[in-house]
């Protein structure tokens, strides 16, 4: 009892009308002031193994190096997301307190939500934005940020057609609107119809897109899957088929469906990538260019818009395995993937 009652006695005091008041304790924890970053991802994009979960991972190694706090929020539907938008764009614009917190979005599906709210964060000097995945930046507050597939996708489509293993590339695209996806697919066909070589047979590049609505065509059932697979099989029977999926987490369906020593081209690195059935590797290194965003948020420098690709290491094309090309050829190609990306972009 004395030590309850000890207890009391320090978490309390009295005014001298008698009114008890809390006394703070010095010993209890204080709400962190931490720099504060939240991501709030498309419908159910997590768990891709692709690009969402490079995000996730970047976004925590740097939450660590530069001892930051994260909230990492994935919605099961666009409705559900554009809640939490709300919720973010609520809490930050009427925020007192002198935290600072940067909110991202890597998703094109909330872009008029984002541009019509955007200015609301103008008010409060601690709060940033982050819209990812554009090349047109926001008018008002708020920065832009865009990698774009062009220059790796355009080596991918050259050696594709160099190769002497690979017939026929089978291109998979999640959606035509999603501007990543198709400026990624015109990349490989691009670079396809620029090279030359002496294989006669080769049969041109044969384009399917997995759905026909914005935003669609990134989540797929084995099942379907197969049957796309099979489809194009059974016409070319004779032919090596290499699959290109530019389709996010839908990629891991065609890596679980294609028979023994089949060819693909992986989009991202996660999957494992030492197949003999591993032709190339396609990387976006949107963990890196995250990492030095943060960087420049935390120290007020941060641009109004980036577009990052092959010529400054935001993409990078490579080799599954060691196909004998020499140096001086993949350089040669690079380099000519560079000055496409450049004009394309204008850079």
């Amino acid at each position: 009892m004395t030590l309850l009652l000890g207890i009391f006695i320090i978490l309390t005091g009295c005014t001298k009308d008698g009114d008890t008041i809390y006394q703070i304790n010095p010993d209890e924890e204080k709400p962190s002031t931490a720099p504060l970053v939240t991501v709030i991802y498309g419908p159910n994009s997590l768990g891709d193994r692709s690009y969402c979960d490079k995000i996730y991972r970047g976004i925590e190694a740097s939450a660590t190096k530069h001892g930051i706090r994260t909230l990492q929020l994935m919605p099961e539907s666009t409705e559900q997301g554009l809640a939490y938008l709300e919720m973010m764009f609520q809490q930050m614009e009427n925020a007192q307190d002198s935290v600072r917190r940067l909110f991202i979005t890597p998703s094109p599906v909330y872009d008029e939500f984002i541009r019509k709210n955007n200015r609301r964060l103008e008010n409060n000097p601690n709060a940033d934005l982050l819209y990812m995945e554009t090349t047109t930046p926001l008018e008002g507050k708020g920065s832009t940020l865009y990698i774009d597939y062009y220059g790796a996708m355009y080596m991918a489509g050259c050696f594709s057609k160099y190769a002497f293993t690979i017939d026929l590339s089978l291109l998979i695209l999640a959606n035509p609107y999603t501007q990543s996806v198709v400026e990624a697919g015109e990349g490989f066909v691009d670079g396809f119809n620029d090279s030359e070589t002496k294989w006669e047979w080769k049969k041109p590049i044969k384009i399917k897109y997995l759905s026909d609505e914005p935003g669609g065509g990134f989540q797929l059932a084995d099942t379907t899957a197969l049957r796309i697979y099979q489809e194009v099989a059974n016409n070319e029977e004779d032919a090596n088929i290499c699959v290109v999926p530019v389709c996010g987490g839908a990629m891991n369906a065609f890596y679980r469906i294609l028979p023994p020593l089949s060819k693909y081209i992986c989009i991202d690195d996660y999957i494992s990538l030492n197949g003999p059935f591993n032709y190339g590797n396609v990387i976006k290194h949107i963990d890196r260019v995250l990492d030095d965003y943060i960087e420049k948020w935390l120290n007020a420098t941060m641009p109004k818009h980036q577009t990052f690709g092959l010529a400054d290491g935001g993409t990078e094309f490579n080799f599954g395995e060691d196909f004998g090309f020499k140096d001086s050829v993949v350089d040669s190609v690079r380099q000519v993937a560079i000055r496409k990306e450049g004009e394309r972009y204008g850079k």
